[in-house]
């Protein structure tokens, strides 16, 4: 499930190039690949995760993604993405998970990170593209156990489940304004009927407010549903951002 990790450029020297070379790139907004999310999980034992999803163009069958990445200690490193699925028309969703832990040497790097900055890489068809965050690179800091920011979404879906007569799940936003709905449409029927349900917030997602956790919770599911079917809205400043699972819409089971 781990890439392999090799170190690529360690030295204050180095690691100007390397950040000179990412600022030389900057990307239209539908760029050959973006950002989704990532995530900095701390949990006991010392364990450290640090997770994320990618969009790519779908260019050729033959391709490679790769996160760069440093978790402060001068070092750059590398890891590799895995193809996940089809996301919309002509692309492609792929992730990445590394980890360590107190009794495990995987990673020693990731044990006492701070912040991870980090840039996506994208080979194929013999042509390299960056997404750099616009020659910032990305960052993600501890922030209570979990940390998570977005890229190309505005609104994403974290988590679902349906607990006994309950439906309840997790989204993350953008904080792109302090006024905002976060609403779930869903059907029982297979969009026979819909209904609606508000998400309330719940927490900021990581340390600099830029992403914001809410939550929702339908209680009085008759027993007889076995399925549910949802998509989640997000309306902030006039405008209306909507994730359906790349049309396809969530599905949620017993």
């Amino acid at each position: 499930m781990y890439g392999k990790v090799k170190k690529l450029v360690s030295g204050l020297c180095l690691f100007a190039m390397f950040a000179l070379t990412f600022a030389q790139t900057t990307f239209a907004s539908d760029q050959p690949v973006q950002l989704i999310s990532a995530n900095l999980y701390i949990y006991k034992f010392g364990y450290v995760g640090f997770s994320g999803k990618v969009d790519v163009s779908n260019l050729s069958p033959q391709k490679n993604v790769t996160i760069h990445y440093t978790p402060g200690d001068g070092t750059w490193y590398d890891t590799d993405a895995s193809y996940e699925g089809p996301a919309e028309a002509g692309h492609e969703k792929w992730n990445f998970a590394i980890s360590t832990n107190s009794m495990n040497n995987t990673h020693p790097e990731l044990a006492n990170a701070e912040t991870i900055q980090f840039a996506i890489k994208y080979e194929v068809n013999g042509q390299t593209y960056w997404d750099n965050n616009n020659g910032q690179n990305y960052s993600v800091s501890r922030y209570t156990e979990s940390s998570t920011i977005l890229g190309k979404p505005n609104v994403l879906r974290s988590y679902d489940e349906i607990s006994q007569d309950t439906f309840l799940g997790g989204v993350y936003v953008k904080n792109l304004g302090f006024s905002k709905q976060v609403k779930i449409k869903y059907t029982t029927d297979n969009w026979a009927t819909t209904k609606e349900a508000d998400a309330s917030f719940s927490m900021p997602a990581n340390s600099d407010d830029s992403v914001e956790a809410w939550h929702f919770t339908v209680d009085h599911i008759a027993p007889s549903v076995s399925q549910i079917k949802y998509a989640i809205s997000y309306t902030v400043n006039g405008q209306t951002y909507w994730d359906n699972n790349y049309g396809q819409n969530y599905t949620v089971s017993r």
